[in-house]
């Protein structure tokens, strides 16, 4: 690349290839550490690429691949000049100005919107030279010159417009709408004032004309990418033109400088904008959902637009049925997900099923899709269970969205649940199934169930789009996709930030001893070295560097204790060593990495993610950006969590045994920067996008580790993927620890071969076949063999099969359109199996399909339901027949003790009591499925289990016991009061929250079954399940967090609310608007989280305020109560003043006499916040029961 770039020249006019790449790889090893200056040699290099790449001839002297090269190489040097002390601000813009037109031209589009947010804060009013090295910061300048008198701000008009036209080239680059529009304003204000002072229309011919020219420009290129208007690139071509031209004026040669460029970015600009990729026929609102929506996207990066302006099976064309996207992490896949989403709703018939088996990812692909859809006016759904018979119609009607034309976001879990129970409406409803993470098909568990669901919908006619990062043998996948057509598959290797790769070791300095005393009469003394961090740097290009941290400050200790001269060398063992645990070591060497941005550390266990962070909270001063943060854990986990003090350092951990909405809560804190580090094991990494500066990973493995717990070369991948916030940084770090010394071969661990990154089925592995065989032996020997078989992949293709059989029974009127019989061949193992293994499998299914027709017809259709291997499904049968027998016996005493007929279902109590005295509790926990969720420990590391009463404990889960109660109700022997919360959280996750709310629904389901057929009626309550799984006691607790509300707390004392007023569940939303935020927080002690929530919940699902606003360039909103008197003159202006999300939004009378009219309502509370985040223009005006809100643009 450097070798395209540079070209050739005379010696010593510039260094050579491999002085040039010595030089920069010694300025990124000496940044790995702190800022720091860069070679006056390198910087030349730097600009002469820069002209040799910008020159008016270079079209016809070099090659399109040196000038991209030329730039990318440029960009790469000014960045890093970027980092050096001194440098005054002007000099910092031009390089920032430098560096994003190289990143731009260059392909690398998210390292210029970096590049801006570095120089931001310079991008306000211009200071003197003079005065840039005080120390107030931007908004103190703003505050002190807005004080200043008449004169001191006419002599700020000439500094403002002398910096003007490089300021608004770099904040243009950034594309940041809402900063662009306050610059923007700000600019046309000193423009307008300066017009006035010298008494002209224009600026045109003066020194300051270039500027008003640019920032004419930099206003009608934001319409053009906003609204798609062409107008306005052509007068903004001409603007810039009349810069490059002199005809705007003389003088300022940083105006024609950003002119020049400027003008080849607009053209460029023409077929990366979303407009340009979307087709012809497609209505602008599409478009608009992501320009105006929230977050905007203005232009698409490289491989973005290379697939969705690709002529064969392009995602777009509803022909194209079925795709493979292949592109590394942090390519901008989410967004092509959502693109393909959006379009497909608003063009085709029928709705969408985003797919992916990590529930965070789903998470964050419903945040992202909430501001768009809102301007589609679509639905969407909001996050349920896995399990639970609720009709997807009843679940949008409980939301108040829409049913037709709308998104469900899903597991696989809930995908393959839903097939079960009615795959007629699951195959007639989704016409686009959009599957994420699509290379988890390899993954040990869950693996298989992705593929069987592949299974089921690639039998339908509908769109599937598969998305996924590197796969070694993406050909062959695609082809299983869709055997008839090659370009089914879409790669890219396009990467924005650049990546640092670095490994960790650890290094005893045997010349510093240290003796101890030895407490121990078998030994004489105690040997202690220090350790320090040994850490080799290889840059993008050069060669690899060592760098070490001081043993001053070790990161870890060996002590040895020494024998007696005279003692046996038999006697002298290993174990007289002892260091400190090298996951520990790994995260105090973080401490290093803190100052250059957020890091994320991958590790193998649970305990060790949270030991780590512990090892670095111990090494960081608290601090209050978290108390927020806090506030929400505190409630949710009890104070003495360990999880909290770590929090309040800035630091956190994540893995599988925290609750989903504090999983939810810390991701969010972690790209917004309120957390400094995370640490989390390796399931974090499979599809979360939570970019951060550096990834540390630190594995450790173990003997009977389970496989999907190892970083194999997909999941590193994903791992390092991480490194690099696109659009935030230019570049991440990479930093591997290694438990030994240094090899050879180290550097290519980060470096996955093809056929590591292989997506092969789960049913040709070792595990799988191992489990055939044991079946195939079994099967051979009784006729029970697939209801004894253990867990595993065999068993779970027996279920499968088993549910395909049940299928085919229930989807006669489908049968032409989904033909599920070829869902068991057509799985990806038949493609990869070697004939023999795969007529083994095969041989398996048709002794799945006589089983299947010797078991009786509602049997059979139960065990399909469950969701569990054949073995544990007719083990639920039973537990649900003696649950139906004890409901039975309880209806009896109780019409005996009321002398007539029961004919109401039974309380939540009396159902509890039931599931207690029948045994059906301690039952479900046995099972194979629900193996270790309800296991305690009177100590960390103890050997023994204590004994928890699982009814009395799911008694107070219902009841709304907080978590520090509940832990002491379950767990009062523990005196560790961390460790007792700790293990309450685990539990409640693990066996309230997922798996007995699951399988209690399973039971329940069936038991009313078998009542209803006895003659009795359905007297179990089908929403316990959902109780279970949120830890209420109320239909309208219930109803509220299947309709996005995420606190239990809040849901409860609503519902109290609501029972104390006498109201139901259809008068709750209205109630809740009456009271509005004041009241909610008097009501409810409701905080930050839980008023988004509920704002959410009161929204009207009617048009859109934005969307009204685009298309009719005017909407109304409702104030909350009208003013006791209306305006006199019918209207009066307005202002409304949007603080933040959580707060009420004043309205405020604007003009000379100013006064607070109200706060808009909160049925258009979330609206109007989303209309404000748009960086839309507008003007408002009320008559005192609404707000008219007209949209302004400039003519």
């Amino acid at each position: 690349m450097l070798a395209e770039a540079l070209g050739e020249h005379s010696d010593g006019v510039l260094p050579t290839v491999a002085e040039l790449t010595a030089l920069i790889a010694e300025v990124e090893v000496r940044t790995f550490v702190e800022p720091t200056d860069i070679d006056d040699d390198l910087l030349r290099t730097a600009w002469y690429l820069h002209g040799v790449a910008s020159a008016e001839q270079a079209e016809d002297l070099y090659t399109p691949a040196r000038r991209q090269r030329a730039f990318a190489v440029s960009a790469h040097i000014f960045d890093l000049a970027l980092n050096g002390p001194g440098r005054t601000i002007h000099y910092q813009l031009t390089l920032a100005f430098g560096a994003q037109v190289g990143y731009r031209r260059g392909d690398l589009d998210p390292n210029a919107t970096a590049i801006w947010r570095r120089v931001d804060s310079h991008l306000d009013d211009p200071v003197p030279e003079a005065e840039e090295s005080d120390s107030g910061d931007s908004s103190d300048r703003a505050s002190n010159i807005a004080h200043t008198d008449h004169s001191q701000a006419l002599g700020r008009l000439p500094r403002s417009l002398a910096t003007m036209a490089l300021r608004a080239g770099v904040a243009f680059l950034g594309l940041d709408v809402r900063r662009i529009q306050v610059l923007l304003s700000r600019w046309r204000a000193d423009i307008s004032s300066m017009r006035a002072l010298i008494n002209q229309d224009s600026l045109a011919s003066t020194m300051f004309g270039p500027a008003e020219s640019i920032a004419q420009a930099v206003g009608d290129l934001m319409d053009f990418l906003r609204y798609g208007d062409r107008d306005r690139l052509i007068t903004a071509q001409v603007a810039l033109r009349s810069v490059v031209n002199l005809e705007s004026g003389q003088g300022d040669h940083d105006g024609r400088w950003v002119a020049v460029h400027l003008l080849h970015i607009a053209e460029g600009m023409k077929s990366s904008s979303v407009w340009s990729v979307l087709p012809d026929d497609t209505p602008p609102i599409v478009a608009q959902a992501f320009t105006v929506g929230t977050p905007p996207v203005l232009t698409l990066w490289p491989p973005q637009r290379d697939l969705l302006t690709r002529s064969d099976l392009n995602p777009l064309d509803p022909a194209t049925r079925r795709m493979l996207l292949s592109v590394p992490t942090s390519a901008g896949k989410t967004l092509i997900a959502q693109l393909l989403i959006c379009h497909h709703l608003v063009t085709q018939p029928g709705n969408v099923c985003y797919v992916t088996p990590l529930r965070s990812l789903g998470r964050e692909m419903r945040q992202s899709l909430t501001g768009r859809i809102r301007i589609l006016q679509k639905g969407l759904a909001a996050d349920f269970a896995d399990f639970g018979n609720v009709t997807i119609e009843h679940l949008f009607d409980l939301i108040g969205e829409p049913a037709e034309s709308s998104v469900e976001v899903m597991t696989p879990e809930r995908l393959s649940h839903l097939l079960r129970h009615d795959p007629t409406s699951v195959l007639e409803r989704y016409s686009m199934f959009v599957v994420d993470e699509a290379h988890l098909l390899a993954q040990p568990g869950r693996g298989l169930l992705l593929e069987t669901v592949l299974g089921a919908i690639m039998t339908t006619d509908a769109r599937v789009v598969l998305l996924s990062g590197v796969m070694g043998n993406a050909h062959q996948i695609a082809s299983w996709l869709n055997p008839k057509e090659a370009a089914t598959l879409f790669e890219s290797g396009w990467r924005g930030p650049r990546r640092l790769h670095a490994l960790l070791y650890s290094n005893v300095e045997w010349s510093e001893l240290d003796r101890l005393p030895s407490k121990s009469t078998t030994f004489t003394h105690i040997e202690r070295y220090p350790i320090t961090a040994d850490l080799r740097v290889r840059p993008a290009e050069g060669a690899m560097r060592k760098l070490a941290t001081s043993i001053d400050t070790p990161i870890g200790h060996l002590e040895r204790k020494v024998r007696p001269p005279n003692a046996s060398q038999r006697r002298r063992r290993r174990s007289d060593d002892s260091y400190d645990a090298f996951y520990k070591m790994c995260a105090r060497t973080a401490l290093r990495f803190l100052d250059a941005g957020t890091l994320l550390m991958i590790l193998s266990q649970r305990a060790y993610a949270r030991n780590a962070a512990q090892e670095l909270v111990k090494r960081l001063e608290v601090t209050e950006t978290t108390d927020d943060l806090c506030e929400f854990l505190i409630g949710r986990l009890g104070a003495e969590h360990p999880l909290i003090d770590c929090v309040r350092h800035g630091v956190a951990y994540h893995h599988a045994g925290l609750p989903i909405d504090v999983l939810d809560e810390l991701e969010q804190a972690m790209r917004a920067e309120t957390l400094r580090a995370m640490f989390a094991t390796s399931t974090l990494t499979d599809g979360v996008n939570l970019p951060v500066r550096t990834v540390l990973i630190c594995e450790t493995r173990y003997e009977g580790q389970d496989p999907g717990q190892q970083l194999d070369g997909p999941r590193l991948l994903n791992a390092a993927g991480r490194a690099g916030r696109a659009g935030k940084e230019t570049e991440g770090w990479i930093v591997l620890g290694l438990n030994h010394q240094p090899r050879p071969g180290d550097f290519d661990e980060l470096h996955p071969a093809d056929s590591d990154l292989e997506i092969t089925s789960t049913l040709n592995s070792e595990a799988a076949l191992a489990r055939l065989a044991e079946l195939e032996t079994l099967v051979a020997t009784t006729a029970d063999a697939l209801f004894t078989i253990a867990k595993g992949e065999a068993a779970d293709f027996a279920a499968y099969v088993w549910f395909v059989l049940s299928a085919q029974e229930r989807l006669a009127d489908l049968a032409a359109e989904a033909d599920l019989a070829g869902a068991i061949d057509g799985l990806l193992a038949f493609v990869q199996l070697q004939p023999d293994i795969a007529a083994r499998w095969m041989a398996l299914a048709e002794h799945v399909r006589e089983q299947y027709e010797a078991t009786p017809t509602e049997s059979r259709l139960r065990w399909t339901l469950t969701g569990t291997t054949l073995a544990s499904a007719r083990r639920i049968e039973k537990i649900a027949i003696t649950v139906a027998e004890q409901t039975t016996t309880l209806l009896s005493e109780m019409q005996h003790e009321n002398g007539g007929s029961v004919s109401r279902p039974l309380t939540l109590e009396e159902s509890m009591s039931v599931l207690d005295r029948s045994g059906a509790l301690r039952a479900l926990l046995e099972l194979p499925e629900g193996a270790g969720v309800w296991k305690f420990k009177p100590s960390v590391g103890a050997r023994t289990t204590i004994d928890v009463s699982i009814a009395d404990a799911l008694g107070a889960w219902l009841t709304g016991f907080n978590m520090p109660d509940l832990a002491q109700r379950m767990l009062p022997g523990v005196p560790d009061v961390s460790w007792r919360l700790e293990q309450t959280v685990d539990a409640v996750s693990g066996a309230f929250e997922h798996f007995l709310s699951w399988t209690i629904g399973v039971v329940i389901t069936q038991a009313n079954e078998l009542l209803v057929r006895e003659g009795s009626i359905e007297a179990l309550p089908e929403d316990l399940a959902y109780f279970v799984r949120y830890g209420i006691d109320t239909t309208i607790a219930h109803n509220l967090l299947t309709s996005g509300i995420r606190s239990r707390r809040v849901a409860h004392a609503i519902s109290r609310g609501a029972t104390a007023h006498g109201l139901d569940w259809p008068q709750v939303r209205d109630w809740l608007r009456g009271l509005h935020i004041d009241g909610w927080i008097t009501e409810f002690a409701a905080a930050r989280r839980e008023i988004e929530d509920l704002l959410e919940f009161c929204r009207s699902p009617a048009m859109s305020p934005l969307r009204q606003l685009l298309e009719q360039h005017t909407t109304s909103v409702e104030l909350h109560t009208s003013t006791d008197v209306p305006p006199v003159a019918g209207t009066i202006p307005v202002e409304l003043r949007i603080t933040s999300n959580s707060k009420p939004i004043e309205v405020w009378a604007s003009g000379t006499a100013t006064f607070r009219v109200g706060v808009i309502a909160t049925a258009s509370h979330a609206d109007v916040f989303l209309l404000d985040l748009s960086g839309l223009e507008y003007k408002a005006e009320t008559d005192g029961i609404s707000v008219m809100i007209h949209e302004v643009r400039r003519p």
